[in-house]
Formats: C-alpha cells, sequence, structure tokens
C-alpha cells in the first residue's frame, strides 16, 4: 500500500489503496500519545449529514466497527473505494450510507476486465473512476493517464458524464527520496504537465486526490484551480495532511478559505482485519484537529517519513464554520448532483 493511502503502513514497492497489504498495527503507531479516543466528541458543526469523500472500506466484514467509529466522530455517509465483489455486498447492506468509485482489480491489468468492473460499478450507481497514477504505478504498470490502453475507458466516462479522480504525485519527500531515479520515474514537473493535458480534454468534472498529489506547493495547486474550473480537491491521507499543512498552518488557512467552494474532505481512511475502532479513530481524530480546532501539539500518529526527534505537531487551521460546512458537506453534495447522486 503506498504511504499516501492514509499513510499508515510503509512498503518499498507502492501498492494502490484499492487493496493494500495490511501489517499488523503496533498501538504506538497509532497511539504514540496514549489518547482515549472513546470519549464524546461533539458531531462537526454542519447541517446534514457530514460526508467523507475518499476512503476504502474494503470488505463487507469491515463495516460494522467502520460505520460505529465514523458515527462516534461524526461522520455519515462515505464515497469509498472497494473491490466490486465487496462493493456488490455492502451496497446490498448499507445502500444508504456508501458510494462507490469505480476501481480495477489489482495486480496485472487487463483491460477487458477492468471495463467490465466498471460496467458493474455503474450499475450500482458509481458515477466517478479513479486513475491510480503514483509515479511507482505507471512504472509497475508501464502506463500513464495519457497511455492509448486507457482511452477507451476515458471515452466510456466521457459518454456517461462521469466524474473522474486521480491520484497523481506523492509526497516530496518521496520525489527527494525513493522517486529519485529521474531516468525510472520522471519528475514531478513531467507527471502534472501530462495530467494537465487529460484534464484539458475532459468536458466534465475531476477531483485531485490528496490535494492535487502537491499539498506542499499551494501556489501550484491555485495554478491548477485557476486554470480548470471543473477541478476539485480533496483533502485526504492523514500522515501526508497532518505534516504538510501543519508545515505552512497561515498560508493554508487562507487557501482553504479562498477556495472554501473546491474543496472537498476525504480522510483516505483504509479499513483492515486488524483495524479496531482505535485504529480508525486516530484518522478521524487527526483530521478533525486539523480542519476544525486550533489544536497545537502532538499527533497520536507515527510518521514513518520523519526520524523520532521530528515527529510532527499538528496546527489546526480552526476553519470558519462556513468554510466546514462546504468542504465536510456542501461541495460533496454540488458535485455529485451533477452525476445524478444524492447523499
Amino acid at each position: 500500500m503506498t504511504q499516501t493511502s492514509d499513510q499508515s503502513a510503509p512498503t518499498t514497492t507502492p501498492a494502490p489503496p484499492q487493496n493494500p497489504v495490511l501489517a499488523p498495527a503496533k498501538v504506538e503507531e497509532y497511539n504514540r500519545t496514549h489518547l482515549d479516543f472513546h470519549r464524546p466528541i461533539p458531531r462537526p458543526p454542519v447541517e446534514g449529514a457530514v460526508i467523507d469523500f475518499h476512503n476504502h472500506l474494503l470488505k463487507a466484514a469491515h463495516a460494522p466497527i467502520w460505520f460505529e467509529t465514523g458515527s462516534h466522530y461524526g461522520f455519515d455517509k462515505y464515497v469509498t473505494m472497494t473491490q466490486l465483489e465487496e462493493a456488490q455486498l455492502l451496497h446490498r447492506d448499507y445502500p444508504d450510507r456508501v458510494h462507490f468509485i469505480a476501481v480495477p482489480k489489482w495486480g496485472a491489468l487487463d483491460m477487458d476486465d477492468w471495463m467490465r468492473r466498471i460496467e458493474g460499478f455503474y450499475e450500482l450507481g458509481s458515477r466517478m473512476i479513479k486513475f491510480h497514477m503514483a509515479p511507482g504505478t505507471m512504472v509497475m504498470r508501464n502506463y500513464r493517464l495519457d497511455s492509448p490502453q486507457l482511452a477507451p475507458i476515458l471515452q466510456f466516462a466521457r459518454d456517461r458524464k462521469m466524474i473522474i479522480m486521480t491520484h497523481m504525485g506523492d509526497p516530496e519527500t518521496w520525489y527527494q527520496g525513493k522517486y529519485a531515479d529521474t531516468a525510472k520515474f520522471g519528475t514531478r514537473n513531467e507527471h502534472y504537465k501530462m495530467w494537465e493535458s487529460v484534464i484539458a480534454e475532459y468536458p466534465y468534472s475531476w477531483v485531485g486526490a490528496h490535494m492535487g498529489g502537491n499539498p506542499e506547493d499551494l501556489a501550484r495547486l491555485q495554478y491548477l484551480l485557476d486554470t480548470y474550473p471543473r477541478l476539485s480537491l480533496d483533502c485526504s491521507a492523514t500522515r501526508w495532511m497532518q505534516r504538510t499543512i501543519s508545515d505552512q498552518r497561515d498560508a493554508a488557512r487562507e487557501f482553504f478559505i479562498r477556495n472554501q467552494d473546491r474543496l472537498i474532505f476525504g480522510s483516505d481512511q483504509v479499513s483492515g482485519d486488524d483495524r479496531g475502532f482505535d485504529f480508525l479513530a486516530s484518522r478521524w481524530w487527526v483530521h478533525r484537529k486539523l480542519w476544525e480546532t486550533a489544536y497545537i501539539g502532538p499527533s497520536p500518529i507515527i510518521d514513518p517519513d520523519l526520524d523520532n526527534e521530528h515527529q510532527p505537531t499538528l496546527r489546526g487551521l480552526a476553519l470558519p464554520s462556513e468554510v466546514l460546512q462546504k468542504i465536510y458537506r456542501d461541495n460533496a453534495v454540488k458535485l455529485l448532483k451533477q452525476v445524478d447522486i444524492a447523499l
């Protein structure tokens, strides 16, 4: 699993968030500050159902603890990424709580199978397709967003006016480290030039996951939002956001207020057989502290990109209530209304 998939399990080979390999979690990894995650917490200051727009509820068997924890932290509905076989079970049992983003079966990608799966997701009501285009994934699968193999998928989406979500980019620390071989992985500027070329040709809505994959560069994100009016950004990926947003707290707060109509909340939460209440709670706890409060203090979640002496200090943005209303609900509702989905 890539670290950008809720930033929870470092590996040496990038893998997709929709089908991660889950290592047993140690308590200190998600609660190094010994918080009581079961303590009551007020609901987010939002009228209507609160939506987590980017997450990975991987199995129907994970749903009970997922919904229990999410409800405790004030989240009501989820736009999630799940393999089709499990999505069918979740849709049967929780039709009013989940909406699915179409994702392929992980592994050596079979385009015919991918098309069949998109059609299956479409029948379940999905109106969004996710393309995982992190540098490591592009190398592993030997294609890019503008590769001819993906043209039929993009055409399927275009014919149905579907929303496209992309995972472009990765943390800047990775570009300086695991992606330093630019002859193999390319450069961030090359990746974003390619992404822009496809966005420019797609006439319907687009979502850039994980703050467009480059929260370190708010100027780049502002340029993208100013240039592509159909583009929205989600703020998912817990460990990435807690580090990067906190490091530029004042500039990030200004960015969120300026672009409040184009930003959508997502946690990038990933369920797992060994991920109980406290693990799931740690992610939602961090997000709520980061967006809603002026909290300044340690994060309960260890960041493996930082050494023990430089673990992140959360610096909450304390966003105004009208901004929280939009990022927690209204912007997701408005976006999905374009494809006749009501959440």
